[in-house]
Protein backbone atom coordinates (compact mmCIF):
# COMPACT_ATOMS: atom_id res chain seq x y z
CA UNK A 1 0.00 0.00 0.00
CA UNK A 2 1.51 3.31 -1.04
CA UNK A 3 0.99 6.50 0.88
CA UNK A 4 -0.08 9.75 -0.57
CA UNK A 5 3.19 11.76 -1.00
CA UNK A 6 1.67 14.81 0.66
CA UNK A 7 0.60 12.84 3.74
CA UNK A 8 4.14 11.49 4.05
CA UNK A 9 5.66 14.95 3.76
CA UNK A 10 3.42 16.36 6.45
CA UNK A 11 4.09 13.67 9.05
CA UNK A 12 5.45 14.67 12.45
CA UNK A 13 7.67 11.87 13.67
CA UNK A 14 8.05 10.80 17.27
CA UNK A 15 11.57 10.35 18.67
CA UNK A 16 11.07 6.57 18.47
CA UNK A 17 10.25 6.68 14.79
CA UNK A 18 12.98 9.19 13.98
CA UNK A 19 15.60 7.01 15.64
CA UNK A 20 14.36 3.91 13.84
CA UNK A 21 14.31 5.66 10.46
CA UNK A 22 17.79 7.10 10.94
CA UNK A 23 19.04 3.62 11.82
CA UNK A 24 17.38 2.30 8.64
CA UNK A 25 19.11 5.03 6.65
CA UNK A 26 22.51 4.05 8.03
CA UNK A 27 21.87 0.41 7.11
CA UNK A 28 21.24 1.42 3.51
CA UNK A 29 24.19 3.81 3.30
CA UNK A 30 26.53 1.07 4.51
CA UNK A 31 25.15 -1.59 2.14
CA UNK A 32 27.10 -3.04 -0.76
CA UNK A 33 24.97 -1.48 -3.55
CA UNK A 34 25.80 2.01 -2.22
CA UNK A 35 29.49 1.34 -1.56
CA UNK A 36 30.74 3.23 -4.61
CA UNK A 37 28.04 5.88 -4.85
CA UNK A 38 28.83 8.82 -2.53
CA UNK A 39 26.49 11.21 -4.37
CA UNK A 40 23.55 8.82 -4.14
CA UNK A 41 24.29 8.43 -0.43
CA UNK A 42 24.12 12.20 -0.13
CA UNK A 43 20.90 12.28 -2.19
CA UNK A 44 19.21 9.68 0.04
CA UNK A 45 20.46 11.25 3.28
CA UNK A 46 19.19 14.64 2.17
CA UNK A 47 15.64 13.57 1.32
CA UNK A 48 15.31 11.40 4.44
CA UNK A 49 16.58 14.10 6.82
CA UNK A 50 14.43 16.78 5.17
CA UNK A 51 11.38 14.55 5.59
CA UNK A 52 12.18 13.80 9.24
CA UNK A 53 12.44 17.55 9.87
CA UNK A 54 8.98 18.09 8.41
CA UNK A 55 10.18 19.61 5.14
CA UNK A 56 9.40 16.67 2.90
CA UNK A 57 6.71 18.58 1.07
CA UNK A 58 9.32 21.12 -0.03
CA UNK A 59 11.64 18.58 -1.68
CA UNK A 60 11.79 19.34 -5.40
CA UNK A 61 14.19 18.52 -8.18
CA UNK A 62 15.50 22.06 -7.92
CA UNK A 63 16.30 21.76 -4.20
CA UNK A 64 18.10 18.44 -4.74
CA UNK A 65 20.09 19.86 -7.67
CA UNK A 66 21.21 22.86 -5.62
CA UNK A 67 21.63 21.34 -2.15
CA UNK A 68 23.07 17.93 -3.11
CA UNK A 69 24.73 18.43 -6.49
CA UNK A 70 25.65 22.13 -6.11
CA UNK A 71 24.23 22.84 -9.56
CA UNK A 72 23.32 26.31 -10.69
CA UNK A 73 20.11 25.76 -12.57
CA UNK A 74 20.42 26.84 -16.17
CA UNK A 75 17.61 25.46 -18.26
CA UNK A 76 16.74 21.85 -17.42
CA UNK A 77 20.28 20.48 -17.08
CA UNK A 78 20.25 20.28 -13.30
CA UNK A 79 16.73 18.90 -13.17
CA UNK A 80 17.54 16.23 -15.75
CA UNK A 81 20.54 15.17 -13.67
CA UNK A 82 18.33 14.78 -10.60
CA UNK A 83 15.79 12.70 -12.53
CA UNK A 84 18.52 10.36 -13.77
CA UNK A 85 20.08 10.08 -10.32
CA UNK A 86 16.68 9.43 -8.74
CA UNK A 87 16.17 6.45 -11.06
CA UNK A 88 19.59 5.12 -10.06
CA UNK A 89 18.74 5.66 -6.41
CA UNK A 90 15.49 3.69 -6.72
CA UNK A 91 17.37 0.83 -8.40
CA UNK A 92 19.97 0.69 -5.62
CA UNK A 93 17.28 0.73 -2.94
CA UNK A 94 15.53 -2.15 -4.69
CA UNK A 95 18.81 -4.04 -4.95
CA UNK A 96 19.47 -3.59 -1.25
CA UNK A 97 16.00 -4.64 -0.09
CA UNK A 98 15.97 -7.65 -2.40
CA UNK A 99 19.39 -8.71 -1.10
CA UNK A 100 21.01 -8.23 2.28
CA UNK A 101 18.31 -5.79 3.36
CA UNK A 102 15.41 -8.17 2.85
CA UNK A 103 14.98 -8.49 6.62
CA UNK A 104 15.49 -4.81 7.48
CA UNK A 105 12.79 -3.63 9.90
CA UNK A 106 12.10 -0.50 7.84
CA UNK A 107 12.07 0.02 4.08
CA UNK A 108 12.86 3.45 2.64
CA UNK A 109 10.88 3.92 -0.57
CA UNK A 110 10.99 6.76 -3.09
CA UNK A 111 8.06 6.39 -5.43
CA UNK A 112 8.36 7.48 -9.08
CA UNK A 113 7.18 11.01 -9.72
CA UNK A 114 8.64 12.55 -6.58
CA UNK A 115 11.61 12.65 -4.24
CA UNK A 116 9.97 12.57 -0.82
CA UNK A 117 10.55 9.14 0.78
CA UNK A 118 8.03 7.03 2.60
CA UNK A 119 8.86 4.48 5.28
CA UNK A 120 7.36 1.01 5.39
CA UNK A 121 7.63 -0.35 8.94
CA UNK A 122 7.85 -4.13 9.05
CA UNK A 123 8.11 -4.11 12.86
CA UNK A 124 7.31 -1.41 15.39
CA UNK A 125 10.34 0.64 16.46
CA UNK A 126 11.78 0.07 19.91
CA UNK A 127 10.83 2.96 22.21
CA UNK A 128 13.53 5.50 23.04
CA UNK A 129 14.12 5.23 26.78
CA UNK A 130 14.07 8.14 29.21
CA UNK A 131 12.41 10.36 26.62
CA UNK A 132 8.67 10.94 26.91
CA UNK A 133 6.97 10.62 23.56
CA UNK A 134 5.60 13.91 22.28
CA UNK A 135 1.90 13.82 21.40
CA UNK A 136 1.36 13.80 17.64
CA UNK A 137 0.26 17.11 16.19
CA UNK A 138 -1.33 15.45 13.21
CA UNK A 139 -2.51 12.05 12.20
CA UNK A 140 0.52 9.76 11.85
CA UNK A 141 0.30 7.06 9.22
CA UNK A 142 3.12 4.61 8.68
CA UNK A 143 2.25 1.76 6.41
CA UNK A 144 3.52 -1.77 6.48
CA UNK A 145 2.25 -4.99 4.93
CA UNK A 146 0.91 -6.01 8.32
CA UNK A 147 0.13 -2.86 10.33
CA UNK A 148 -1.13 0.71 10.16
CA UNK A 149 -0.33 3.09 13.03
CA UNK A 150 -2.41 6.25 13.41
CA UNK A 151 -2.64 8.66 16.33
CA UNK A 152 -4.98 6.36 18.27
CA UNK A 153 -2.74 3.39 17.69
CA UNK A 154 0.26 5.31 18.98
CA UNK A 155 -1.62 6.25 22.18
CA UNK A 156 -2.50 2.59 22.68
CA UNK A 157 1.12 1.64 22.17
CA UNK A 158 2.30 4.15 24.80
CA UNK A 159 -0.43 3.05 27.23
CA UNK A 160 0.63 -0.57 26.80
CA UNK A 161 4.24 0.38 27.51
CA UNK A 162 3.22 2.14 30.74
CA UNK A 163 1.19 -0.88 31.79
CA UNK A 164 4.19 -3.14 31.35
CA UNK A 165 6.31 -0.65 33.35
CA UNK A 166 9.59 -1.41 31.57
CA UNK A 167 9.49 -2.20 27.85
CA UNK A 168 11.68 -5.12 26.90
CA UNK A 169 14.22 -4.42 24.16
CA UNK A 170 13.40 -5.91 20.79
CA UNK A 171 15.30 -9.14 20.16
CA UNK A 172 18.12 -8.94 17.62
CA UNK A 173 17.48 -10.27 14.12
CA UNK A 174 17.80 -14.02 13.66
CA UNK A 175 21.07 -13.54 11.77
CA UNK A 176 22.56 -11.89 14.87
CA UNK A 177 21.21 -14.42 17.36
CA UNK A 178 23.31 -17.20 15.80
CA UNK A 179 26.57 -15.22 15.53
CA UNK A 180 28.06 -14.14 18.87
CA UNK A 181 30.64 -11.91 17.13
CA UNK A 182 27.91 -9.94 15.37
CA UNK A 183 25.87 -9.68 18.56
CA UNK A 184 28.90 -8.22 20.32
CA UNK A 185 29.56 -5.77 17.50
CA UNK A 186 25.92 -4.67 17.43
CA UNK A 187 26.07 -4.00 21.15
CA UNK A 188 29.27 -1.99 20.63
CA UNK A 189 28.16 0.05 17.62
CA UNK A 190 25.82 -0.18 14.65
CA UNK A 191 28.67 1.09 12.46
CA UNK A 192 30.92 -1.74 13.68
CA UNK A 193 28.32 -4.29 12.65
CA UNK A 194 27.87 -2.62 9.28
CA UNK A 195 31.63 -2.59 8.74
CA UNK A 196 31.76 -6.32 9.56
CA UNK A 197 28.96 -7.10 7.11
CA UNK A 198 30.58 -5.12 4.30
CA UNK A 199 33.97 -6.75 4.87
CA UNK A 200 32.36 -10.21 4.82
CA UNK A 201 30.64 -9.43 1.52
CA UNK A 202 33.87 -8.22 -0.05
CA UNK A 203 35.74 -11.21 1.35
CA UNK A 204 33.90 -13.50 -1.02
CA UNK A 205 35.02 -11.44 -4.03
CA UNK A 206 38.70 -12.46 -4.01
CA UNK A 207 38.17 -14.96 -6.82
CA UNK A 208 38.60 -14.94 -9.77
CA UNK A 209 41.90 -13.59 -8.59
CA UNK A 210 43.10 -12.38 -11.99
CA UNK A 211 40.12 -10.05 -12.46
CA UNK A 212 41.71 -6.75 -11.40
CA UNK A 213 38.49 -4.76 -11.84
CA UNK A 214 36.83 -7.09 -9.36
CA UNK A 215 39.76 -6.59 -6.99
CA UNK A 216 39.37 -2.81 -7.18
CA UNK A 217 35.67 -3.14 -6.35
CA UNK A 218 36.46 -5.34 -3.36
CA UNK A 219 39.15 -2.89 -2.24
CA UNK A 220 36.62 -0.06 -2.30
CA UNK A 221 34.31 -2.08 -0.04
CA UNK A 222 37.10 -2.86 2.41
CA UNK A 223 38.08 0.81 2.51
CA UNK A 224 34.46 1.72 3.22
CA UNK A 225 34.45 -0.78 6.10
CA UNK A 226 37.58 0.93 7.46
CA UNK A 227 35.86 4.32 7.18
CA UNK A 228 32.95 2.97 9.23
CA UNK A 229 35.11 1.37 11.93
CA UNK A 230 38.88 1.74 11.80
CA UNK A 231 39.21 -0.45 14.91
CA UNK A 232 37.82 -3.55 13.16
CA UNK A 233 40.67 -5.74 11.77
CA UNK A 234 38.58 -7.19 8.93
CA UNK A 235 38.66 -4.09 6.73
CA UNK A 236 42.45 -3.78 7.05
CA UNK A 237 43.07 -7.51 6.44
CA UNK A 238 40.78 -7.46 3.40
CA UNK A 239 42.43 -4.34 2.00
CA UNK A 240 45.83 -6.01 2.45
CA UNK A 241 44.83 -9.12 0.50
CA UNK A 242 43.26 -7.24 -2.41
CA UNK A 243 46.11 -4.74 -2.69
CA UNK A 244 48.51 -7.69 -2.77
CA UNK A 245 46.66 -9.21 -5.72
CA UNK A 246 46.65 -5.90 -7.58
CA UNK A 247 50.33 -5.37 -6.78
CA UNK A 248 51.26 -8.81 -8.06
CA UNK A 249 49.33 -8.79 -11.30
CA UNK A 250 49.19 -5.19 -12.46
CA UNK A 251 51.59 -4.42 -15.35
CA UNK A 252 52.13 -0.91 -13.94
CA UNK A 253 55.39 -1.25 -11.95
CA UNK A 254 54.89 1.98 -10.00
CA UNK A 255 51.35 1.00 -9.02
CA UNK A 256 52.55 -2.49 -8.11
CA UNK A 257 55.13 -1.12 -5.65
CA UNK A 258 52.62 1.29 -4.13
CA UNK A 259 49.98 -1.41 -3.70
CA UNK A 260 52.34 -3.90 -2.10
CA UNK A 261 53.70 -1.32 0.34
CA UNK A 262 50.17 -0.21 1.22
CA UNK A 263 49.20 -3.86 1.64
CA UNK A 264 51.98 -4.32 4.17
CA UNK A 265 50.81 -1.27 6.11
CA UNK A 266 47.23 -2.60 6.16
CA UNK A 267 48.31 -6.08 7.25
CA UNK A 268 50.38 -4.60 10.07
CA UNK A 269 47.40 -2.49 11.14
CA UNK A 270 45.13 -5.56 11.22
CA UNK A 271 47.59 -7.45 13.42
CA UNK A 272 48.11 -4.40 15.64
CA UNK A 273 44.34 -4.34 16.31
CA UNK A 274 43.92 -8.12 16.65
CA UNK A 275 47.20 -10.06 17.13
CA UNK A 276 45.37 -13.41 17.22
CA UNK A 277 43.06 -12.82 14.25
CA UNK A 278 43.42 -15.61 11.64
CA UNK A 279 42.38 -13.40 8.71
CA UNK A 280 45.00 -10.82 9.69
CA UNK A 281 47.71 -13.51 9.83
CA UNK A 282 46.57 -14.97 6.50
CA UNK A 283 46.68 -11.56 4.86
CA UNK A 284 50.15 -10.88 6.29
CA UNK A 285 51.37 -14.24 4.98
CA UNK A 286 50.10 -13.39 1.50
CA UNK A 287 51.67 -9.90 1.54
CA UNK A 288 55.06 -11.13 2.76
CA UNK A 289 55.11 -13.97 0.24
CA UNK A 290 54.49 -11.45 -2.57
CA UNK A 291 57.36 -9.36 -1.16
CA UNK A 292 59.55 -12.53 -1.18
CA UNK A 293 59.97 -12.70 2.60
CA UNK A 294 59.12 -16.38 2.40
CA UNK A 295 60.20 -17.61 5.83
CA UNK A 296 58.16 -15.03 7.74
CA UNK A 297 55.26 -15.51 5.34
CA UNK A 298 55.11 -19.23 6.09
CA UNK A 299 55.22 -18.54 9.83
CA UNK A 300 52.14 -16.33 9.55
CA UNK A 301 50.45 -18.83 7.20
CA UNK A 302 50.85 -21.65 9.69
CA UNK A 303 49.55 -19.46 12.53
CA UNK A 304 46.50 -18.54 10.42
CA UNK A 305 45.78 -22.19 9.62
CA UNK A 306 46.16 -23.26 13.25
CA UNK A 307 43.89 -20.46 14.48
CA UNK A 308 41.11 -21.21 11.99
CA UNK A 309 41.59 -24.63 10.35
CA UNK A 310 38.17 -24.67 8.66
CA UNK A 311 37.74 -21.05 7.52
CA UNK A 312 37.75 -21.35 3.74
CA UNK A 313 38.87 -17.77 3.11
CA UNK A 314 41.76 -17.99 5.56
CA UNK A 315 42.86 -21.30 4.03
CA UNK A 316 42.80 -19.72 0.57
CA UNK A 317 45.24 -17.05 1.79
CA UNK A 318 47.44 -19.74 3.33
CA UNK A 319 47.40 -21.71 0.07
CA UNK A 320 48.24 -18.73 -2.10
CA UNK A 321 51.04 -17.64 0.20
CA UNK A 322 52.43 -21.18 0.11
CA UNK A 323 52.42 -21.22 -3.71
CA UNK A 324 54.33 -17.94 -3.85
CA UNK A 325 56.80 -19.23 -1.24
CA UNK A 326 57.34 -22.48 -3.20
CA UNK A 327 55.82 -24.63 -0.44
CA UNK A 328 53.48 -26.90 -2.42
CA UNK A 329 52.84 -29.32 0.44
CA UNK A 330 51.45 -26.53 2.62
CA UNK A 331 49.38 -25.28 -0.34
CA UNK A 332 48.01 -28.81 -0.79
CA UNK A 333 47.16 -29.14 2.90
CA UNK A 334 45.35 -25.79 2.89
CA UNK A 335 43.33 -26.64 -0.23
CA UNK A 336 42.70 -30.35 0.37
CA UNK A 337 39.33 -31.01 -1.34
CA UNK A 338 38.39 -33.61 1.28
CA UNK A 339 38.61 -31.11 4.15
CA UNK A 340 35.61 -29.22 5.53
CA UNK A 341 35.57 -25.52 4.64
CA UNK A 342 33.35 -22.92 6.27
CA UNK A 343 32.33 -19.49 5.03
CA UNK A 344 30.27 -17.86 2.30
CA UNK A 345 31.14 -16.58 -1.14
CA UNK A 346 33.52 -18.07 -3.67
CA UNK A 347 36.56 -20.08 -2.63
CA UNK A 348 39.71 -20.69 -4.66
CA UNK A 349 40.58 -24.01 -3.05
CA UNK A 350 40.03 -26.15 -6.16
CA UNK A 351 42.40 -24.09 -8.28
CA UNK A 352 44.92 -23.78 -5.44
CA UNK A 353 44.83 -27.56 -5.06
CA UNK A 354 45.37 -27.99 -8.81
CA UNK A 355 48.39 -25.66 -8.82
CA UNK A 356 49.85 -27.41 -5.76
CA UNK A 357 49.60 -30.73 -7.58
CA UNK A 358 51.30 -29.23 -10.63
CA UNK A 359 54.15 -28.03 -8.40
CA UNK A 360 54.39 -31.52 -6.82
CA UNK A 361 54.55 -33.20 -10.23
CA UNK A 362 51.19 -34.97 -9.83
CA UNK A 363 50.12 -34.18 -13.38
CA UNK A 364 47.05 -36.45 -13.77
CA UNK A 365 45.70 -35.03 -10.50
CA UNK A 366 46.36 -31.53 -11.81
CA UNK A 367 44.28 -32.11 -14.93
CA UNK A 368 41.43 -33.69 -12.99
CA UNK A 369 41.46 -30.91 -10.44
CA UNK A 370 41.16 -28.17 -13.06
CA UNK A 371 38.39 -30.08 -14.83
CA UNK A 372 36.60 -30.55 -11.51
CA UNK A 373 36.91 -26.86 -10.71
CA UNK A 374 35.26 -25.92 -14.00
CA UNK A 375 32.51 -28.51 -13.48
CA UNK A 376 31.84 -27.07 -10.01
CA UNK A 377 31.31 -23.60 -11.46
CA UNK A 378 34.75 -22.12 -10.90
CA UNK A 379 35.68 -19.71 -13.70
CA UNK A 380 37.75 -21.02 -16.60
CA UNK A 381 40.60 -18.55 -16.75
CA UNK A 382 43.64 -18.17 -18.97
CA UNK A 383 46.02 -19.44 -16.21
CA UNK A 384 43.86 -22.53 -15.58
CA UNK A 385 44.05 -23.45 -19.30
CA UNK A 386 47.79 -22.81 -19.32
CA UNK A 387 48.46 -24.97 -16.26
CA UNK A 388 46.30 -27.80 -17.59
CA UNK A 389 48.23 -27.67 -20.86
CA UNK A 390 51.53 -27.80 -18.97
CA UNK A 391 50.40 -30.88 -17.02
CA UNK A 392 49.26 -32.61 -20.21
CA UNK A 393 52.54 -31.75 -21.92
CA UNK A 394 54.48 -33.25 -19.02
CA UNK A 395 52.35 -36.42 -19.41
CA UNK A 396 53.36 -36.52 -23.11
CA UNK A 397 49.76 -35.75 -24.10
CA UNK A 398 51.18 -33.30 -26.62
CA UNK A 399 48.15 -33.03 -28.90
CA UNK A 400 45.76 -32.22 -26.04
CA UNK A 401 48.24 -29.74 -24.61
CA UNK A 402 48.54 -27.93 -27.95
CA UNK A 403 44.76 -27.91 -28.37
CA UNK A 404 44.39 -26.11 -25.03
CA UNK A 405 47.12 -23.66 -25.99
CA UNK A 406 45.29 -22.90 -29.24
CA UNK A 407 42.11 -22.26 -27.24
CA UNK A 408 44.09 -20.02 -24.90
CA UNK A 409 45.51 -17.95 -27.77
CA UNK A 410 42.12 -17.66 -29.43
CA UNK A 411 40.23 -16.66 -26.27
CA UNK A 412 42.90 -14.55 -24.56
CA UNK A 413 45.31 -13.45 -27.33
CA UNK A 414 47.01 -10.84 -25.14
CA UNK A 415 47.36 -13.00 -22.02
CA UNK A 416 50.76 -12.17 -20.45
CA UNK A 417 51.73 -15.75 -19.69
CA UNK A 418 55.39 -15.09 -18.87
CA UNK A 419 54.47 -12.19 -16.56
CA UNK A 420 51.89 -14.28 -14.65
CA UNK A 421 54.19 -17.28 -14.28
CA UNK A 422 57.03 -15.06 -13.11
CA UNK A 423 54.73 -13.51 -10.49
CA UNK A 424 53.49 -16.87 -9.17
CA UNK A 425 56.46 -19.23 -9.16
CA UNK A 426 60.02 -19.16 -7.90
CA UNK A 427 62.73 -18.46 -10.45
CA UNK A 428 64.02 -21.57 -12.25
CA UNK A 429 61.48 -23.80 -10.51
CA UNK A 430 60.36 -26.94 -12.33
CA UNK A 431 56.97 -25.38 -13.01
CA UNK A 432 58.47 -22.25 -14.52
CA UNK A 433 60.77 -24.31 -16.72
CA UNK A 434 57.89 -26.53 -17.88
CA UNK A 435 55.73 -23.50 -18.71
CA UNK A 436 58.49 -21.77 -20.65
CA UNK A 437 59.18 -24.94 -22.62
CA UNK A 438 55.53 -25.26 -23.62
CA UNK A 439 55.30 -21.59 -24.59
CA UNK A 440 58.32 -21.96 -26.86
CA UNK A 441 56.96 -25.12 -28.49
CA UNK A 442 53.58 -23.55 -29.22
CA UNK A 443 54.88 -20.13 -30.34
CA UNK A 444 52.78 -18.39 -27.71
Amino acid sequence: MKQDPKSVAEQIFSPDHKAAIQDALQRVLASAPFAGSPRLKAFLSYVVEETLEGRGDDIRGKSVAVDVYSRKLKGDAGLNLVRVEARRLRRLLTEHYEGDGKDDPIMIVIDPGGYCPRFDFRVAPEPVRDQPAAPPKQSLRLTSPTMLIDAGGLVALIAGSVFLLQPKPAPPPASLQHDPARVALREHSVLSLQAKNIADQARGMLFPIFDLKRQELALGMFQHAIDLDDSLPDGHAGAAQTMTVIGMFTPDHQLARERLQSALVSANRALEIAPADPWAHGAMAFVLAALEDYATAITHAQIARDLSPQDGHVLDLVGMAAILANEPMLAAQASDPTSLREGSGRFGSRNIWAVSQLMLGNYPETVEAFKGAAAAGAPVSAPSLLFQAVALDQMSETEQAHTLMSELKKTWPSFPAVFIVDAMFADDSEVEQAVMSLLRNTDF
